[in-house]
């Protein structure tokens, strides 16, 4: 088959449509080659050494496997990888894969002055949490939860301070302690499911002291889809005490890894 009005010395005409003046239409079936060297394929005038970029938007390369080492394809080579469904480029040495675009990411924090009651020796679920950048609505302030939206890592940290209910350093018994908490609901059998730590007044005091308690928490949980993330707070120093009106000492924060 004869090219009938080539544009290039080497100009094929896959269709056999052209006429003397190529429309963009019939354009996207041929393939040229310049004086320059540059391969077109549905583009007759190639400005790089291989130019895909058709009016007909299907400019695609369909990448295969290969077995050669990133050494005998040479740095700047690219690959498809069919076990790991990626792409991979060589730099010479190594295949590597090309970066991608990082999925959405929880990062979460609140704080809370709500002169919540906590009574004595009880666990009890703190809330009334005010929020910042809870961008995927993954905590529920009416159940005082957060809702993992993937399966993965979060590294959640959370601080209380407590005071009595008059808002002033309070007594504190003798051999008595401040228990704060991170619980998870339906987590996977191989994470823990639940980060304690655990502030104790020891018994060697003549009397009792008076002061605000206070604790903080801190792990990395791997939760399920649609697992939950909680705090809770319980003391056993006496009588009943509040949260501290005061935000900056009782925060949680939230990141999934």
């Amino acid at each position: 088959m004869l090219t009938q009005n080539p544009s290039t010395t080497l100009h094929i005409d896959a269709a056999d449509d052209n006429t003397a003046t190529i429309s963009t239409a019939q354009a996207a079936n041929d393939v040229v080659v310049t004086t320059a060297g540059n391969l077109g394929v549905g583009v007759l005038a190639p400005v790089t050494k291989v130019d895909l970029r058709s009016a007909d938007q299907k400019g695609i390369i369909g990448l295969g496997t290969n077995t050669q080492t990133a050494a005998a394809a040479g740095a700047g080579a690219i690959r498809y990888n069919a076990t790991t469904l990626k792409l991979e480029y060589s730099d010479g040495a190594n295949w590597i894969p090309l970066a991608q675009t990082a999925p959405t990411k929880v990062s979460i924090s609140g704080t809370t002055a709500s002169g919540q009651t906590v009574n004595n020796n009880f666990n009890t679920r703190i809330g009334s949490w005010t929020l910042s950048g809870d961008t995927e609505s993954t905590f529920s302030n009416m159940n005082n939860d957060f809702t993992a939206p993937r399966a993965g890592f979060y590294l959640v940290s959370f601080s209380i301070t407590l005071g009595p209910n008059t808002g002033a350093a309070g007594n504190i018994n003798n051999s008595t302690f401040i228990e704060t908490a991170i619980e998870t609901s339906d987590a996977p059998a191989t994470t823990i499911p639940k980060f304690i730590t655990v502030n104790s007044y020891p018994a060697f005091q003549a009397s009792t002291i008076r002061n605000y308690i206070s604790g903080n928490c801190n792990g990395i949980f791997y939760l399920n889809q649609g697992s939950k993330i909680f705090f809770t707070v319980k003391h056993t120093t006496g009588g009943t005490r509040t949260v501290l009106n005061d935000a900056t000492l009782n925060n949680f924060s939230i990141q999934e890894l």
